[in-house]
């Protein structure tokens, strides 16, 4: 059957790069503290909000359902996993304006029913205006023993994220097997078309996070196997200062092709939410302030790391298509990131007179040798 959530009627104006619509908005299916739940086989278009929501769930399985909602309209996710264990979403396809999966977990309903733990994603076709996937956000829980594996992203604004802004622990993920495609959106929407976006920068308080930095996320066992990416942006991994240093992560047999199709400028890194003084290393200025933060004018290699640590690129490889624009840059660029291991790393600059690899400080441990010269 078919459930239809009828956003049309909270639509205001639909305009070339999103759709406004009005508020409130209500999620469509929602299930709250409940045990052994099947959805199967179903299809729900349409929904004004979040398509589907466990919260604070145990043994869960979506299988074989499509979602279709209105890509220009924000908050319209597909499948958000909030606070909940022994999940599996299998053979799914979604298309969301904003998150087409979401791990989560929500601070309101955090302290009852704790972390986000065993669960699988596999065998889903994703589109998104925002993020395809989506691991933390809202992270005031730990993320634990997560697994998105043998899927497809397509025409998204970005492919994989992991927004640890919070308290969290995010460790033993893995994502595998996994085709990338993403694209620059309109200025309206955040994101600039990564392929892979790791976040550890200090939330606004009062938006997700808690209101202090007494606590910082920790990330361990984070790791990407057998990764086909095409993208007009790459991957970008980006810590700020004090503790907050995303680590722990392995690339392994990640191919990231960079191209330049869409027709939205390029050359922009989007940390955002930061605060205010916050900058991202290497920038040649700022684009725009926002309420939620500060994007930046930057080159665009395929690889970047800003204030990492403890990132191994094991037989990845990066190539280019041909008359890119002059912002795109190294294959890899990385600032102030300790224990940065290369494993048979292949690729050059996008034009001749670059160097293919640029460090600025800890310089990387080089093992099986790599196809291009450093600086």
């Amino acid at each position: 059957g078919t459930l239809d959530g009828n956003s049309p009627a909270y639509t205001v104006e639909r305009l070339e790069s999103h759709t406004k619509a009005r508020s409130p908005r209500a999620q469509s299916v929602v299930f709250l503290g409940c045990q052994d739940v099947v959805m199967r086989g179903i299809r729900i278009v349409n929904t004004p909000s979040w398509a589907v929501r466990p919260a604070g769930c145990d043994r869960v399985l979506i299988d074989g359902i499509t979602i279709l909602n209105d890509l220009g309209l924000v908050n319209s996710d597909g499948i958000d996993i909030d606070c909940s264990r022994s999940v599996r979403i299998v053979n799914c396809h979604v298309e969301a304006g904003d998150d087409a999966i979401s791990i989560k977990g929500r601070r309101e309903i955090a302290a009852q029913y704790g972390a986000c733990e065993d669960i699988v994603v596999t065998g889903c076709v994703l589109e998104s205006h925002c993020c395809a996937f989506r691991l933390g956000c809202e992270s005031c829980v730990d993320f634990r023993r997560i697994v998105f594996s043998e899927s497809v992203i397509r025409r998204s604004h970005r492919g994989i994220a992991i927004d640890c802004r919070d308290e969290s622990v995010i460790e033993d993920i893995l994502f595998s097997g996994i085709q990338i495609d993403t694209v620059h959106s309109h200025r309206v929407w955040w994101h600039e078309g990564e392929a892979i976006w790791i976040c550890q920068v200090p939330d606004i308080p009062g938006h997700y996070a808690s209101d202090t930095d007494s606590r910082v996320a920790r990330l361990r066992n984070i790791v990407f196997r057998d990764i086909s990416i095409t993208t007009e942006q790459g991957v970008y991994v980006q810590g700020a200062d004090g503790e907050h240093h995303p680590g722990d992560i392995l690339f392994d047999n990640v191919r990231v092709h960079m191209h330049k199709r869409s027709k939205h400028a390029a050359g922009f890194m989007d940390p955002r939410p930061n605060r205010p003084g916050f900058a991202v290393a290497g920038h040649r200025g700022i684009e725009e302030d926002t309420p939620w933060g500060t994007l930046f004018r930057h080159d665009l290699p395929a690889f970047f790391f800003d204030r990492a640590r403890d990132i191994t690129l094991r037989h990845c490889r990066v190539t280019w298509a041909e008359d890119l624009p002059e912002v795109y840059s190294h294959a890899l660029e990385a600032h102030a990131t300790p224990g940065l291991v290369l494993e048979g790393f292949q690729g050059t600059a996008a034009r001749p007179g670059l160097p293919a690899i640029r460090v600025d400080g800890p310089q990387p441990l080089v093992r099986q040798g790599i196809g291009c010269a450093t600086s």
